[in-house]
């Protein structure tokens, strides 16, 4: 029999009342205790009593009139408290905590469970990871508030407001698709550019060609290979080749987000035989790589990847550029030629960037089929590869890349197999 139909639902309202109230209660005694010497204010009972609090006085009065009176109480009382002890301890968390905890009876009648769940479980990591949370604020630099900024006003107050009709005739994506497609590389950009710089600051060669891949692979491959010429690494072959793979996660990323399921469903199967096989070529060449290499620097060194920050206005004013460049020489190939000239723009663009590239074969309303777009989208992707293997070769000069060059036109040539036999 279920509990809901044993007790009445008030009564359990109260219960989870009074037992959230008392574990935050005792999260926050913990965090005084850790980081305090003198509790003062903010144990468990008045916490749990705080809640109590809240609860009837929610009940009590439908109005909201009481329970406004007594959080005014209570305000003043901590008010009082605080300034009390300001000197002594300047710390606002002991009263947000009981402010917070005498919400918990309206939230608790209010809402439902999962939201009061989710709602005490985010107020105890914030008081439980207090070391991790302080650290990484002192990490993130003013510079790094103004770019969130950035991307907050790039996607939720440019987007909306832009209008939602064609360029130019000569040019079929609309503005919205445009700038849609500059935050959504902008987004990936930013979480592979994070996780570089606060999450993975130490990381190996390895990390570096994993998350560069995230960034841009040809960064990635370009600043691998002038590092392996100075100081010649095993390990830059794979790295170099992780590089590209996770270019194929990128890239299926931007396609599921931006393009018509009709043509980013299909380009799943492709991207992810590529990626399972690009992870076994670098698993072959990490292999290759334990009996070249001695084991107290199997780690490898960790080069530096300065790519540009992803949310640079010149950034994204460059991408909407050659969205808008590639979306036009599309569509004049496309009518001079058809589909037959997809497939030699798709070689030529990977000397280029691809990304805005397949974005506007995405984005534009052209006149081809289906698998027209899908063989374009993967010879661009596979054209993209043996220009990073071209790149390795002629900076690295050792034949440390040889192994990543020759898997890397081994992808083109399946990524132009496959574009061909879809035609």
């Amino acid at each position: 029999m279920k509990i809901m139909a044993i007790f009445p639902p008030l009564f359990l309202t109260f219960i989870l009342t009074v037992l959230f109230s008392f574990v935050i209660g005792l999260e926050l005694h913990s965090y005084r205790r850790t980081n305090e010497d003198d509790l003062g204010f903010g144990t468990t009972r008045t916490l749990t009593l705080s809640g109590v609090a809240g609860f009837v006085f929610s009940i009590l009065d439908t109005s909201g009139m009481l329970y406004i009176a007594g959080f005014l109480a209570l305000s003043a009382f901590l008010l009082v408290h605080y300034r009390s002890r300001q000197e002594k301890n300047p710390s606002l968390i002991p009263p947000m905590m009981a402010i917070l905890t005498y919400a918990m009876g309206p939230i608790a009648l209010r809402e439902p469970l999962w939201f009061i769940m989710v709602y005490v479980v985010v107020i105890l990591l914030i008081l439980g990871e207090s070391p991790g949370i302080r650290k990484f604020s002192d990490a993130v630099t003013a510079t790094e508030v103004v770019t969130l900024a950035k991307f907050l006003i790039m996607a939720g107050v440019i987007l909306p407001f832009l209008p939602e009709r064609p360029i130019g005739a000569a040019i079929p994506v609309t503005y919205t698709q445009l700038w849609l497609a500059v935050v959504m590389v902008s987004g990936v950009s930013y979480l592979s550019y994070l996780a570089r710089t606060y999450f993975f600051p130490h990381r190996g060669i390895l990390l570096t060609g994993t998350l560069g891949g995230l960034y841009s692979s040809t960064v990635a491959t370009i600043v691998l290979a002038r590092k392996d010429r100075d100081q010649s690494d095993p390990l830059t072959s794979t790295a170099i080749i992780l590089a590209s793979t996770m270019m194929y996660i990128r890239m299926a990323i931007l396609v599921l987000a931006l393009g018509p399921g009709t043509v980013s469903f299909p380009l799943l199967l492709p991207y992810g035989g590529l990626f399972l096989l690009s992870l076994g070529a670098a698993w072959g060449t990490r292999t290759v790589s334990r009996f070249l290499k001695p084991p107290e620097n199997e780690k490898g060194s960790s080069p530096s990847v300065k790519a540009t920050h992803p949310l640079e206005v010149r950034t994204a004013v460059i991408f909407a550029g050659a969205f808008v460049l590639f979306a036009a020489i599309t569509h004049l190939i496309i009518g001079r030629f058809g589909a037959a000239g997809l497939p030699f723009l798709s070689i030529a663009v990977g000397f280029t960037d691809i990304t805005p590239f397949i974005l506007s074969l995405l984005a534009g309303n052209f006149s081809v089929p289906k698998e027209a777009l899908e063989g374009a989208i993967i010879i661009a992707s596979g054209s993209n590869n043996l220009v990073n293997g071209l790149y390795a070769l002629a900076l690295a000069r050792n034949r440390n890349v040889l192994p990543a060059f020759l898997w890397l036109a081994t992808a083109f040539l399946l990524s132009l197999l496959y574009g061909l036999l879809l035609r």
